[in-house]
């Protein structure tokens, strides 16, 4: 398989431009090439190019290309910049029209050094013009110096990220779970935006109502928050095309990438128990940081034809640097196998990286050798496709993320349903608006054997209704009732279901209890089934799948403690020490244990166990979806859906399989 490009490495070191004299930013870029660096990245600062008057920019380009190295520029505003305000202009933020206000009326708080400021909202006029004359100022300096210096430029890769919209969320919703509560900015002229927003989208002829006498529906206090969903994600969406155009004006030439950028240090969830922590004199909450990461790679942002990478930002200067080394391992390991196995990785500032031990960077620059030569990579197996990318799902989603961990993914984009060739079932969220466009992408990507479960709800336009109607009466279907009523369609070699939402029982429990069993059901429909169980509910297991066969597991142990505990498999495997495989030096067959259904191991405090599995067979649920796939549907094919190949069932203390 090809390589990643260069500027795609799993593994970026952040170099900041600006901090320090030309002689001196020499002699650092003369130490990193001397230690094998020859791929950096660094943020491009809003105000430091403003007031540049020393033309450090240039200079920094030039020194990159006199050493022959690469260099990726942010040029998105993110968090996590080392810079007064993370690069935005005082002028800017001073102005309290431009300021963004989460979903309880409040500023949306940045706490990392070298200031606490308050987030302006990428939706206020002022602040688009003067960051889209940045952007042209950019444009025309790389055009520049395309034309003057034209080898400079090859080696330089223009970033635009997804910017703020992720932390547009209050700090006391987000403390209870990680992207807890409602996110988007509901500034005042983000209130503009969405009304305008709302009348333009629903002026549609699809969305008119069939009797003209009545009301838009649409429109109604009822519906108000599920529009706003779709209009913070279109919101985003536009600003990340209107940069794209803005630095692709004149210097055509440069490449241009998009990427998703997560600092969770920067996170409103993080935002008290970071407090709390510093208070109390324990440091960073090292807990939250790895939960927010396990969150945080389940996010597929959209970005064209392809979803963006998914990058992890670990500064040097937040609650990251307090971590002891060993807690800065795991959470950099664990960063690599999520972000890196899903095509993105992490970008981490060169002074943090270099301060870690030596054998420790060699192993992960090993692993991250694997991930970028596609050896290993994460798969997407189930998607949940959602209004709005960082609001938080329903309590379905919540039940898929503790089945499948980051092989299930949220995604707000139908065309990101179309494109993806790996997952097999999906997921629509019960506020997601229906249009006759999107039910029949939905249902033309379910007929390649693929699980579809939509629910029944009054968001669907007629056209919609009609045109799902009329898919549905082209097949044989059956009323079930297992957790949730639903309707099980046949379409093509695909499967959809129509499901209600649970209604008259009382309590969390039940309702939680009837989403249990509903998603055993689509889980055993699908054919998905997770590669094993561990005995000790403390660890997680993150499934790589590599390209020559078989399964990397890793083992994640998060906790202070050594851990010992067994995995389970359905059926006998062997298994083998995955760092030594990958070494070249031995074969497979040399370093395998005795072929075995359960294995006991150990996994240190703050230990990453890799382990290569071999013998891991899908011929149960290839039968399953070749049952399915019959043109003969009763209740006995139906039964063996559910029963025979039954969806995980959590072993003694294991709540969060992740397997």
């Amino acid at each position: 398989m090809r390589g990643r490009d260069v500027n795609q490495q799993p593994i970026q070191l952040l170099v900041n431009y600006w901090e320090v004299r030309p002689t001196l930013m020499a002699a650092r870029l003369d130490e990193l090439l001397r230690l094998g660096v020859t791929h950096v990245a660094s943020f491009v600062p809003w105000q430091a190019v403003e007031s540049d008057i020393s033309h450090a920019l240039p200079r920094f380009l030039e020194s990159l290309a006199d050493r022959k190295m690469t260099v990726s520029l942010i040029l998105s505003p993110e968090v996590g910049v080392n810079f007064p305000n993370s690069g935005i202009p005082k002028d800017v933020l001073s102005k309290p029209e431009t300021a963004a206000r989460h979903c309880e009326n409040g500023p949306v708080l940045v706490h990392l050094p070298p200031n606490v400021f308050a987030l302006p909202s990428l939706m206020s006029p002022e602040f688009t013009k003067r960051f889209h004359n940045f952007l042209s100022r950019i444009d025309n300096f790389l055009a520049d110096l395309g034309r003057n210096q034209p080898d400079i430029l090859a080696g330089v890769t223009v970033v635009l990220t997804g910017s703020f919209w992720k932390y547009y969320r209050s700090a006391r919703q987000s403390s209870l779970s990680a992207f807890g509560g409602a996110a988007g900015d509901y500034s005042g002229a983000s209130g503009v935006a969405f009304r305008q927003y709302i009348d333009l989208f629903f002026a549609q002829k699809e969305f008119a109502d069939p009797h003209p006498s009545s009301s838009n529906r649409w429109k109604t206090r009822a519906l108000e928050e599920v529009n706003r969903r779709y209009f913070f994600q279109q919101s985003e969406d536009v600003f990340k095309g209107r940069s794209m155009q803005f630095v692709q004006r004149k210097a055509l030439p440069v490449k241009v990438n998009q990427a998703e950028l997560f600092t969770p240090e920067a996170d409103p969830s993080f935002a008290y128990s970071n407090l709390f922590q510093l208070i109390s004199g324990a440091g960073a909450d090292f807990s939250r940081l790895s939960r927010l990461l396990d969150e945080s790679v389940t996010r597929s942002s959209d970005g064209g034809e392809n979803p963006s990478p998914s990058y992890v930002h670990w500064t040097g200067f937040g609650g990251f640097c307090a971590l002891a080394d060993a807690e800065k391992q795991f959470l950099i390991l664990k960063s690599l196998i999520l972000m890196g196995g899903s095509g993105g990785g992490v970008l981490i500032d060169h002074d943090e990286w270099f301060s870690l031990s030596q054998p420790f960077r060699a192993r992960v620059e090993g692993l991250a050798r694997m991930i970028s030569n596609r050896h290993l990579s994460l798969r997407s197996r189930a998607l949940y496709l959602a209004p709005h990318l960082w609001s938080a799902p329903g309590v379905l989603w919540g039940e898929l993320f503790n089945r499948l961990g980051p092989s299930a993914r949220v995604i707000s984009s139908v065309d990101r349903v179309v494109r993806d060739p790996e997952s097999t079932l999906l997921i629509v969220d019960p506020t997601f608006i229906f249009t006759k466009e999107a039910v029949s992408k939905l249902t033309h990507w379910v007929r390649g054997g693929r699980v579809l479960a939509i629910p029944r709800s009054p968001l669907y336009t007629e056209a919609a209704r009609t045109e799902l109607e009329q898919v549905l009466s082209r097949g044989k279907s059956m009323e079930i009732t297992l957790g949730v009523s639903y309707r099980l369609q046949t379409i093509g070699d695909g499967r959809i279901l129509l499901y209600d939402l649970p209604e008259g029982v009382s309590g969390q429990g039940e309702v939680l209890r009837s989403w249990q069993v509903f998603l055993n059901s689509l889980l055993s429909l699908s054919g998905i089934e997770n590669y094993c169980a561990v005995s000790d509910g403390r660890l997680k297991v993150i499934p790589l799948e590599q390209a020559r066969g078989g399964v990397g597991l890793f083992v994640v142990n998060g906790t202070n403690r050594p851990i010992s505990a067994s995995l389970v498999f359905r059926e006998e495997v062997s298994i083998s020490d995955l760092a030594l495989v990958f070494t070249g030096k031995v074969l497979p067959s040399q370093v395998q244990a005795v072929p075995s259904t359960q294995f006991e191991f150990d996994v240190p405090p703050y230990g990453v166990l890799p382990i290569a599995v071999e013998g891991i067979s899908r011929e149960r649920e290839e039968s399953v979806l070749a049952a399915l796939s019959s043109d003969s549907l009763d209740a006995s094919i139906a039964r063996a859906a559910f029963n025979e190949l039954p969806g995980y069932r959590p072993m003694e203390g294991d709540q969060t399989p992740w397997n």
